[in-house]
Protein backbone atom coordinates (compact mmCIF):
# COMPACT_ATOMS: atom_id res chain seq x y z
CA UNK A 1 0.00 0.00 0.00
CA UNK A 2 2.85 2.39 0.84
CA UNK A 3 6.00 3.07 -1.04
CA UNK A 4 9.22 2.48 0.84
CA UNK A 5 10.00 5.35 3.16
CA UNK A 6 13.15 7.04 1.90
CA UNK A 7 13.49 8.95 5.17
CA UNK A 8 13.21 5.88 7.41
CA UNK A 9 15.44 5.79 10.45
CA UNK A 10 17.96 2.95 10.91
CA UNK A 11 16.21 -0.13 12.28
CA UNK A 12 12.76 1.30 11.62
CA UNK A 13 10.15 -1.28 10.66
CA UNK A 14 6.54 -0.91 9.58
CA UNK A 15 4.02 -2.31 12.08
CA UNK A 16 0.75 -1.16 10.54
CA UNK A 17 -0.37 0.86 7.52
CA UNK A 18 -3.77 1.98 6.30
CA UNK A 19 -5.77 4.90 4.91
CA UNK A 20 -9.03 6.48 6.16
CA UNK A 21 -12.23 4.42 6.02
CA UNK A 22 -13.73 5.21 2.60
CA UNK A 23 -17.35 5.94 3.57
CA UNK A 24 -16.44 7.74 6.81
CA UNK A 25 -13.90 9.99 5.11
CA UNK A 26 -16.14 10.81 2.15
CA UNK A 27 -19.39 11.74 3.91
CA UNK A 28 -19.54 15.12 2.12
CA UNK A 29 -18.72 13.38 -1.17
CA UNK A 30 -21.72 11.08 -0.74
CA UNK A 31 -23.92 14.17 -0.20
CA UNK A 32 -22.53 15.72 -3.41
CA UNK A 33 -23.25 12.48 -5.28
CA UNK A 34 -26.87 12.48 -4.02
CA UNK A 35 -27.29 16.11 -5.17
CA UNK A 36 -25.87 15.12 -8.57
CA UNK A 37 -28.39 12.28 -8.92
CA UNK A 38 -31.26 14.65 -7.94
CA UNK A 39 -30.16 17.17 -10.59
CA UNK A 40 -30.03 14.45 -13.27
CA UNK A 41 -33.42 13.09 -12.20
CA UNK A 42 -35.16 16.50 -12.23
CA UNK A 43 -33.18 17.96 -15.16
CA UNK A 44 -36.09 17.84 -17.63
CA UNK A 45 -38.54 19.14 -15.00
CA UNK A 46 -36.30 22.13 -14.25
CA UNK A 47 -35.86 22.90 -17.97
CA UNK A 48 -39.65 22.59 -18.47
CA UNK A 49 -40.18 25.06 -15.61
CA UNK A 50 -37.64 27.39 -17.25
CA UNK A 51 -39.57 27.20 -20.56
CA UNK A 52 -42.79 28.11 -18.74
CA UNK A 53 -41.04 30.98 -16.97
CA UNK A 54 -39.57 32.12 -20.30
CA UNK A 55 -43.07 32.54 -21.74
CA UNK A 56 -44.01 34.91 -18.89
CA UNK A 57 -40.75 36.88 -18.97
CA UNK A 58 -40.94 37.46 -22.75
CA UNK A 59 -43.93 39.74 -22.18
CA UNK A 60 -41.97 41.88 -19.69
CA UNK A 61 -38.37 41.57 -20.91
CA UNK A 62 -36.27 39.52 -23.27
CA UNK A 63 -34.44 37.35 -20.70
CA UNK A 64 -32.74 34.11 -21.82
CA UNK A 65 -34.16 32.03 -18.94
CA UNK A 66 -33.88 28.64 -20.71
CA UNK A 67 -30.26 29.13 -21.75
CA UNK A 68 -29.30 30.55 -18.35
CA UNK A 69 -30.96 27.63 -16.52
CA UNK A 70 -29.34 25.05 -18.82
CA UNK A 71 -25.83 26.51 -18.44
CA UNK A 72 -26.27 26.94 -14.70
CA UNK A 73 -27.28 23.26 -14.29
CA UNK A 74 -24.39 22.22 -16.53
CA UNK A 75 -21.95 24.29 -14.46
CA UNK A 76 -23.25 22.79 -11.19
CA UNK A 77 -22.93 19.25 -12.62
CA UNK A 78 -19.34 19.88 -13.78
CA UNK A 79 -18.35 21.40 -10.42
CA UNK A 80 -19.93 18.50 -8.49
CA UNK A 81 -18.21 15.87 -10.65
CA UNK A 82 -14.83 17.63 -10.30
CA UNK A 83 -15.32 17.98 -6.55
CA UNK A 84 -16.22 14.27 -6.18
CA UNK A 85 -13.16 13.22 -8.21
CA UNK A 86 -10.95 15.55 -6.15
CA UNK A 87 -12.30 14.07 -2.89
CA UNK A 88 -11.64 10.50 -4.06
CA UNK A 89 -8.10 11.31 -5.21
CA UNK A 90 -7.46 13.13 -1.90
CA UNK A 91 -8.63 10.04 -0.02
CA UNK A 92 -6.31 7.84 -2.10
CA UNK A 93 -3.35 10.08 -1.28
CA UNK A 94 -4.00 10.12 2.47
CA UNK A 95 -2.02 7.37 4.21
CA UNK A 96 -1.26 6.44 7.81
CA UNK A 97 1.74 4.43 8.88
CA UNK A 98 2.77 3.09 12.27
CA UNK A 99 6.38 1.99 12.69
CA UNK A 100 8.30 0.78 15.70
CA UNK A 101 9.59 4.35 16.15
CA UNK A 102 6.89 6.80 15.06
CA UNK A 103 3.39 7.50 13.70
CA UNK A 104 3.41 8.99 10.16
CA UNK A 105 0.72 10.82 8.16
CA UNK A 106 1.06 11.46 4.42
CA UNK A 107 -1.49 13.51 2.47
CA UNK A 108 -1.92 16.01 -0.34
CA UNK A 109 -2.32 15.88 -4.11
CA UNK A 110 -0.45 18.85 -5.55
CA UNK A 111 1.39 19.79 -2.39
CA UNK A 112 2.44 16.70 -0.48
CA UNK A 113 2.50 16.98 3.31
CA UNK A 114 4.21 14.48 5.59
CA UNK A 115 4.04 14.75 9.36
CA UNK A 116 4.99 12.36 12.13
CA UNK A 117 5.50 12.03 15.85
CA UNK A 118 8.02 9.79 17.60
CA UNK A 119 6.73 7.34 20.20
CA UNK A 120 9.02 8.91 22.80
CA UNK A 121 7.22 12.26 22.34
CA UNK A 122 3.66 10.89 22.72
CA UNK A 123 1.99 12.13 25.92
CA UNK A 124 -1.65 11.18 25.38
CA UNK A 125 -4.08 9.68 22.84
CA UNK A 126 -7.75 10.62 22.39
CA UNK A 127 -10.40 8.90 20.25
CA UNK A 128 -13.40 10.71 18.75
CA UNK A 129 -16.32 8.77 17.25
CA UNK A 130 -19.68 10.04 16.08
CA UNK A 131 -22.77 7.89 15.55
CA UNK A 132 -21.98 7.26 11.87
CA UNK A 133 -18.34 6.59 12.73
CA UNK A 134 -19.35 3.90 15.24
CA UNK A 135 -21.57 2.25 12.61
CA UNK A 136 -18.69 2.28 10.11
CA UNK A 137 -16.09 1.20 12.73
CA UNK A 138 -14.10 4.38 12.13
CA UNK A 139 -13.02 7.42 14.12
CA UNK A 140 -10.39 10.07 14.72
CA UNK A 141 -7.30 9.25 16.77
CA UNK A 142 -5.63 12.40 18.09
CA UNK A 143 -2.08 11.94 19.34
CA UNK A 144 -0.64 14.63 21.62
CA UNK A 145 3.08 15.33 21.81
CA UNK A 146 5.09 17.14 24.44
CA UNK A 147 4.05 20.56 23.13
CA UNK A 148 0.67 21.97 22.05
CA UNK A 149 1.70 22.25 18.39
CA UNK A 150 2.97 18.67 18.03
CA UNK A 151 -0.37 16.84 18.04
CA UNK A 152 -1.42 14.91 14.92
CA UNK A 153 -4.83 13.49 13.97
CA UNK A 154 -5.47 10.21 12.16
CA UNK A 155 -8.85 11.10 10.63
CA UNK A 156 -11.52 8.45 10.00
CA UNK A 157 -9.09 5.62 10.67
CA UNK A 158 -10.57 2.08 10.68
CA UNK A 159 -10.94 0.46 14.12
CA UNK A 160 -9.51 3.40 16.12
CA UNK A 161 -9.45 1.55 19.46
CA UNK A 162 -7.37 -1.24 17.96
CA UNK A 163 -4.97 1.36 16.53
CA UNK A 164 -4.73 3.06 19.93
CA UNK A 165 -3.99 -0.29 21.56
CA UNK A 166 -1.37 -1.05 18.90
CA UNK A 167 0.38 2.30 19.50
CA UNK A 168 0.38 1.67 23.27
CA UNK A 169 1.89 -1.79 22.78
CA UNK A 170 4.58 -0.51 20.41
CA UNK A 171 5.44 2.24 22.90
CA UNK A 172 5.86 -0.47 25.55
CA UNK A 173 8.34 -2.22 23.28
CA UNK A 174 6.19 -5.13 22.12
CA UNK A 175 6.90 -6.63 18.71
CA UNK A 176 3.47 -5.85 17.27
CA UNK A 177 2.75 -6.98 13.72
CA UNK A 178 6.17 -8.45 13.14
CA UNK A 179 6.24 -11.97 11.85
CA UNK A 180 8.75 -14.02 13.84
CA UNK A 181 11.29 -15.74 11.63
CA UNK A 182 11.00 -19.49 11.83
CA UNK A 183 14.09 -21.55 12.34
CA UNK A 184 14.62 -23.18 9.02
CA UNK A 185 15.76 -26.76 9.17
CA UNK A 186 18.57 -27.30 6.70
CA UNK A 187 17.44 -29.26 3.68
CA UNK A 188 19.21 -32.59 3.16
CA UNK A 189 20.15 -33.91 -0.22
CA UNK A 190 18.73 -37.18 -1.59
CA UNK A 191 22.07 -38.98 -0.99
CA UNK A 192 22.07 -37.94 2.67
CA UNK A 193 18.49 -39.19 3.07
CA UNK A 194 19.39 -42.58 1.56
CA UNK A 195 22.49 -42.79 3.78
CA UNK A 196 20.34 -42.07 6.81
CA UNK A 197 17.82 -44.73 5.73
CA UNK A 198 20.48 -47.44 5.15
CA UNK A 199 22.28 -46.68 8.41
CA UNK A 200 19.13 -47.74 10.25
Amino acid sequence: MFNKDNHANPGERVVFETRPRFLANLKSTILKFIILIIIFYYFRTIIAAAITLQEYTVQMAQLPVIQATFYLLLLIIILLVMSILFDIVSWRQKKYQLTNQRVIIQKGIIRRKRSYIHHTKIQDIDIYQGVIDRILSAGDVEIYGGHDSTNIILEDIPNPREVEDMIDRVMMGEEVGFKPQRNKTPERSIIEEYDQKFKR
